[in-house]
C-alpha cells in the first residue's frame, strides 16, 4: 500500500474558546520522584525509552528515523503544514482485520494547533509493537496508537499528574486543588473547574482537536479526524499499537455500537477505505472511539482485545496492577464521586447505540 498520510481539513466544531487548550509539560510517574532536566524531557515526549535523555521506546516498536523532510529540532508550524507521515510501508489483512509494517511520523500536529507549537522528532513505529498483545494492557501513559491523517499520537485517558501552583509548582494549572496521576484529563479538568480558587489554564488541557502537549497527542474523542455528520459507519481514525484500526463513534448513521467490549472494541462491517488498504466491506474486529464527558466514559482504549474472546471488566483489571487498588474521591459540579486511578477498565454505555447491532 503505498500512501502518504492525508491531513482531514478544518471541520465545524462546537468547541467552547476556553477549552482550546493545549498543555506545555506532561510528567510520567517517575518524575514525582526524581525531576532532572533529562528525565522532564523524556517526558515531555511522552516516551519511555532507555537512556537519560529523550528518544523512541524500541521495547515499544518506536526508533530515530531520517525519512521525514523536516529536521529534528524544527518547529512545527501550527496550522498543520509541517506535519509528516508516511504509511506507505503498511498493509491491510481483511481476514484479520489487522495492520502491520510501520508508520513513519515528525511528531507535528496535522490539524490546526491553538496554542504553543512543538518540535519535529521523526520516528518510525512498528504496527503491530512487540509489546502489544491480545488480549492485552495498554501503556498507561504514552501512545497507545497514532492517527493514520498524521501520525499524530493516540494516549490513554491518563495523565500523570497536575500540582497546586500555589504549593508545588509545574506542571500546574490553578491554586487551590490538584489531580492525581492516574486520573483522567477531563474528570481533572471538572475537577479543577469546581475545587480551584484562582483562575484554571485551559491550555494545559484538550484543544478543540481533543488533544495537547509536546510532543502533541490526543486523549479523547479525535473529532478533528473523521466527519462525524457522516451517513453510515465512521471512517478510520487510527491504528492501534496492536494492529487493529480505530474508528470515529458512530456504527450507523448517529447510532453508536451497543456492544462494544471492554477494551472499547467489537466485530462487524468497516467501510470501504482503499487509501488504507480496506478496499471491501468486511466483518472485522475494530475499536471505536468514545466521546462522553462523564467519568468514567472517557477514555480512547480500555485495553487490547481479543475477537476471538470479548474482553469483561475482571478479566481486563486483572491485565492492570492498579485497578481497585487506590480510589480517589473526586469533587466536581455534578457531584462527589470516586476515580479509581491508573485504571482503564469499565463497561461501555453507549447512550444512543445501534440496538440491531447487539
Amino acid at each position: 500500500m503505498k500512501l502518504l498520510c492525508l491531513t482531514v481539513l478544518g471541520l465545524p466544531l462546537a468547541v467552547s474558546g476556553q477549552h482550546m487548550a493545549t498543555s506545555y509539560a506532561h510528567y510520567a510517574k517517575e518524575l514525582h520522584a526524581s525531576k532532572t532536566r533529562h528525565e522532564f524531557d523524556r517526558v515531555l515526549r511522552g516516551l519511555q525509552g532507555p537512556g537519560p535523555g529523550p528518544g523512541p521506546d524500541n521495547s515499544n516498536g518506536s526508533s530515530p528515523s531520517s525519512e521525514c523532510d523536516t529536521t529534528d529540532g524544527d518547529t512545527c508550524d501550527n496550522d498543520g503544514s509541517t506535519n509528516y507521515c508516511d504509511t506507505s510501508k503498511l498493509s491491510y489483512d481483511m481476514s484479520t482485520g489487522k495492520f502491520s509494517g510501520s508508520v513513519v511520523t515528525n511528531e507535528c500536529n496535522d490539524q490546526l494547533r491553538q496554542y504553543k507549537s512543538a518540535s519535529a522528532s521523526c520516528e518510525e513505529q512498528t504496527i503491530p509493537s512487540p509489546s502489544a498483545t491480545n488480549p492485552g494492557a495498554t501503556p498507561l501513559l504514552g501512545r497507545i496508537a497514532m492517527t493514520l491523517s498524521g501520525g499524530v499520537n493516540i494516549y490513554s485517558a491518563f495523565e500523570a499528574g497536575f500540582n497546586d501552583c500555589s504549593t508545588d509548582g509545574m506542571p500546574c494549572a490553578c491554586s487551590g486543588a490538584s489531580c492525581p496521576g492516574g486520573m483522567d484529563v477531563r474528570t481533572c479538568e471538572a475537577h479543577l473547574d469546581h475545587s480551584c480558587t484562582t483562575t484554571v489554564d485551559y491550555e494545559m488541557f484538550m484543544d478543540s482537536c481533543g488533544g495537547h502537549a509536546i510532543p502533541y497527542h490526543i486523549h479523547v474523542d479525535p473529532v478533528c479526524n473523521y466527519i462525524s455528520s457522516d451517513s453510515g459507519h465512521s471512517t478510520l481514525v487510527g491504528v492501534s499499537l496492536d494492529g487493529y484500526g480505530i474508528y470515529g463513534k458512530f456504527e450507523t448513521a448517529n447510532q453508536r455500537p451497543c456492544d462494544l467490549d471492554v477494551c472499547h472494541g467489537h466485530v462487524g462491517s468497516v467501510p470501504v477505505q482503499e487509501e488504507y488498504g480496506v478496499d471491501k466491506s468486511v466483518e472485522v474486529y475494530h475499536y471505536h472511539v468514545q466521546d462522553t464527558d462523564i467519568y468514567p466514559y472517557t477514555w480512547t482504549l480500555g485495553c487490547y482485545g481479543d475477537p476471538d474472546t470479548p474482553m469483561d471488566l475482571e478479566t481486563c483489571k486483572s491485565l492492570y496492577d492498579d485497578c481497585d487498588d487506590d480510589m480517589y474521591t473526586v469533587e466536581t459540579d455534578d457531584g462527589t464521586f470516586e476515580v479509581d486511578l491508573y485504571c482503564p477498565c469499565f463497561d461501555v454505555v453507549q447512550e444512543g447505540c445501534d440496538a440491531a447491532e447487539m
